[in-house]
């Protein structure tokens, strides 16, 4: 199957070509697959139309030139500054500025948000250490002789760091610790009479 994502070339109707001999095939009316013979070479056609070719051509906008007498662009001097970045205050002109949310930010900006300081309003995914801790001390319960140990060590390296794409409380993690440390406690006073136990046989 061929797959076409190609724009319209005509404001009133798109246009798509045949894969075979590169005619032209007019389509006059809104399609999402298109399963039929050239009308030239009469070979089989077997198309899946994307939305995007139905699309209204997108308009871009020119970069404004600094005629001297206003501010420019940090990163492009031969443009005017149109926009401030959000995060340090730099000029940008359209050209330098990406939108991102409510924010225009420099590409600097973006990579320290990104890369360096995790903002978790720009990674893709945000690890729950709280599930995690509290489901090393629950679903393994039969091991938590090793897994509560873990599931605190978790939870200490991890306190600060309790952010995610939605507001989440401090609840689980509070759950996790005290179910973690009741584990280490009974398997402590088992272990301890398990051990005198064996003290007493021997003696």
């Amino acid at each position: 199957m061929n797959e076409v994502s190609s724009t319209a070339e005509s404001a009133d109707e798109p246009i798509l070509q045949c894969p075979t001999c590169r005619s032209q095939l007019s389509l006059n009316s809104e399609v999402s697959e298109l399963d039929e013979n050239c009308p030239v070479c009469r070979a089989k056609i077997n198309l899946h139309v994307f939305p995007r070719l139905y699309w209204e051509p997108v308009e871009k906008s020119v970069p404004r030139l600094s005629d001297g007498t206003e501010a420019k662009c940090n990163f492009y001097p031969e443009l005017a500054a149109e926009k401030v970045c959000d995060e340090c205050g730099c000029f940008l002109s359209e050209k330098a500025a990406v939108r991102w949310g409510n924010l225009d930010l420099c590409l600097p900006c973006l990579h320290r948000l990104r890369e360096e300081k995790k903002s978790t309003s720009f990674v893709a995914r945000s690890r729950l250490h709280d599930n995690r801790a509290l489901a090393l001390v629950t679903l393994l319960a039969p091991l938590t002789l090793f897994t509560a140990p873990i599931a605190v060590f978790i939870l200490l390296k991890n306190r600060k760091n309790l952010s995610s794409f939605a507001p989440r409380g401090r609840v689980r993690w509070w759950i996790a610790m005290i179910l973690a440390i009741l584990w280490i406690a009974v398997w402590t006073i088992l272990l301890v009479v398990w051990s005198s136990l064996i003290l007493e046989d021997f003696a």
